[in-house]
């Protein structure tokens, strides 16, 4: 099997890595990233003699489609407004693709993409890191297990115990963050795809070491593909909320707050420069420490509908750890192992499958649990309650 992995430098991206040369089957995994200089720092610091280090710029989509035409499988842990760009580019090469998730509106066009992508004989696998992805595989599990479906709602928490030296360690990719902290989340109430303000909250109470927490409502494609997936089972009420660690999420919310979230350009001395930017390059300065990671995070999905007449509600859940042996903090293991496992799926030819789809549509949840279970992470379909 040979992987590219697109966005190959990026936070997201270390554990997929880490998981595709677990398996001796693996001959090549290709780190790709416009920072070519990072790229080539990760296959150094991991120094496995399968890895090559590429640059590459995905606006351009025929030298991308180029470069990944003699791979089984492309994994695009890039950011998510460049997903269409990643989609169309390894249509055009003939190639098995899987990311970690886009935006609605990113989602939507990628979608667009499916008969294309069919009659080529290939599958593109939209959103399958942890919310978008195990999240998804976890809701499909909760509805096979009822009739009918009226409300499915995510949640995930994070605590992290780590202590850090630097201001401000990221969980993932802080320009999605922002963008999750700033843009209209998307939902369905009552069968209506609709938008509410960000960063509305309600508290949660899980299992320790996570405990309470209080998730606020953000912008995923979960909602709207989830909907669209479980309708015709009755399916007409979905969310998405995200508790990010407590001393993490007052930081970003007071840098938003101050207006580094927009991408608006303002002149800073005489020269115009968007807010975001200024706060993404200054981020990108600081050390990263080297220290043991010390997080846990937790995927909580409650389906509720009907089992043979009596309403009834599934609660699946996967609690992780960080894995101790790449020192990866658990919400970003939970993120990175997702894509290295289906894309090794796609290059067996395990998904069946052609075009593009959300995970919950082509992906048998008991083929993809038992792989989670094998590096650790193991769900629970824990509660079923009757809600009379």
């Amino acid at each position: 099997m040979k992987i590219i992995v697109i966005g190959g430098a990026g936070i997201q991206a270390l554990g997929t890595i880490y998981d595709l040369l677990e398996n001796d089957e693996v001959t090549e995994v290709m780190v790709a990233d416009i920072l070519i200089e990072k790229a080539e720092e990760r296959a150094k610091q991991i120094g496995d003699p399968r890895l090559t280090a590429k640059q590459i710029n995905v606006l351009k989509e025929e030298e991308t489609a180029n470069v990944i035409k003699d791979f089984d499988v492309i994994i695009n842990s890039g950011p998510a407004f460049l997903c269409p760009n990643v989609t169309r580019a390894a249509l055009k090469a003939g190639v098995n693709y899987v990311d970690l998730g886009a935006w609605p509106k990113e989602t939507a066009e990628q979608l667009e993409l499916t008969e294309e992508f069919e009659a080529n004989g290939i599958t593109a696998v939209l959103g399958m890191g942890s919310g978008p992805g195990i999240s998804n595989m976890m809701a499909l599990a909760g509805v096979e297990q009822l009739d009918t479906v009226s409300d499915i709602d995510i949640t995930i928490a994070m605590k992290d115990f780590t202590e850090y030296s630097s201001p401000l360690v990221t969980p993932y990719m802080l320009d999605t963050i922002i963008d999750e902290y700033t843009l209209n989340p998307v939902i369905v109430k009552d069968g209506e795809i609709t938008k509410i303000d960000p960063l509305i909250s309600r508290p949660v109470e899980f299992k320790e070491p996570i405990g309470r927490a209080n998730p606020v409502y953000t912008i995923h494609p979960e909602p709207v593909t989830l909907y669209d997936s479980f309708k015709d089972q009755g399916c007409k009420n979905t969310t998405f909320s995200i508790a990010l660690p407590k001393e993490f999420h007052e930081k970003v919310e007071f840098l938003v707050q101050l207006g580094f979230g927009s991408k608006e350009p303002i002149n800073m001395g005489g020269v115009e420069v968007s807010p975001r930017q200024a706060l993404l390059t200054v981020a990108n300065q600081l050390i990263q420490p080297k220290v043991d990671k010390d997080q846990y995070s937790v995927t909580r999905v409650d389906v509720t509908g009907e089992k043979n007449g009596r309403k009834e509600k599934v609660v699946v859940e996967v609690y992780v750890g960080s894995e101790k042996k790449w020192n990866i903090p658990a919400g970003a293991l939970k993120t990175s192992v997702p894509p290295s496992i289906v894309a090794q799926m796609l290059a067996k030819g395990q998904v069946k499958r052609k075009g593009v789809y959300p995970p919950e549509k082509c992906i048998e949840t008991a083929a993809f649990f038992k792989e989670l279970a094998l590096r650790g992470m193991e769900v629970y379909s824990n509660k079923v309650e009757h809600t009379l």
